[in-house]
């Protein structure tokens, strides 16, 4: 009977302890959980980082080896620009693993999940990243000289455009002028009317004579221009004409034009030579009655 009864005594005694104890390995398991899930959650990071570290190194090893191979080959302009533009995509993918490194480093040093491999690991990436600075600082002094020679090009290349749109504009002047000389060359004056209103128009003027008559007549110097018609004389070979009497107050070589028409009425003139008939005087004043 009194073992009975401390039975039922120490019973609610034990079972508050095992309460106790089945708390805090609750709570220990909890606890345990986290850190496993922070623990995959860091070596994720970690593994993510170390492979673009390692991507990024693969490709400037590659070029490296390109820029290395391209600068000692006498290169073009063009591919002296590749080399300039490669070496500076190999300095940004080294910086960037610099910084993806340093921050490898901080999570590791914060984490309370200590490594020996993966510090070893960031260890290893270190030394690599370090060798390839020195090896891009050196491969930089040679590049620099190509960058020197690009920049001398590039500044040949623009003087050498200067002068081609220098050359190209007076190419263009002197094809307007040629153009404007030829046009003039091309280019003859005509007019035609009764001597009274040629005189009236000051077109022609008259010396000599006595009273008008035996009067000679011929064009006046003081020319206007907008008292001619203009007329391009390898375009035009026959001037139209109206009346019973006509001749040519200027002087053009008889054998090098003819008149036109009727015994009653002259129609046209026919230019038969145009140099000849325009060698004297591009100007032309017909006299008719």
């Amino acid at each position: 009977m009194r073992k009975l009864v401390f039975a039922l005594l120490v019973l609610p005694l034990f079972t508050a302890c095992n309460q106790k104890e089945l708390k805090q390995l609750r709570e220990q398991n909890v606890q345990l959980t986290q850190m496993a899930q922070e623990k995959d959650s860091t070596i994720d990071d970690f593994v993510e980082s170390f492979d673009v570290i390692a991507a990024n190194l693969a490709i400037i090893k590659e070029k490296e080896q390109i820029i290395s191979v391209s600068a000692s080959e006498n290169p073009t302009l063009g591919q002296k620009e590749q080399i300039v533009t490669d070496l500076g995509l190999v300095r940004d993918l080294l910086e960037e693993n610099k910084a993806k490194l340093e921050n490898l480093d901080k999570k590791l040093k914060n984490s309370w999940y200590q490594n020996s491999k993966l510090k070893k690991l960031v260890a290893s990436l270190k030394t690599q990243i370090d060798e390839k600075d020195v090896s891009i600082n050196a491969l930089s002094e040679q590049i620099a000289q190509l960058s020197v020679e690009v920049d001398n090009l590039n500044g040949q290349v623009t003087e050498l455009n200067g002068t081609v749109v220098a050359l190209n504009t007076e190419n263009d002047s002197k094809a307007q002028t040629i153009e404007e000389q030829i046009t003039d060359l091309h280019t003859a004056h005509y007019v035609i009317g009764d001597i009274k209103e040629l005189k009236t128009r000051e077109v022609v003027t008259s010396s000599g004579g006595l009273l008008g008559i035996g009067a000679t007549n011929k064009l006046n110097q003081k020319i206007n221009p907008e008292n001619f018609n203009t007329i391009d004389i390898t375009q035009t070979t026959s001037i139209p004409v109206s009346g019973k009497k006509v001749s040519l107050v200027t002087s053009h070589p008889s054998d090098s034009y003819r008149f036109e028409g009727t015994e009653k009425e002259i129609e046209a003139i026919t230019i038969l030579n145009p140099d000849e008939f325009w060698k004297a005087s591009k100007y032309l004043v017909v006299a008719v009655k």
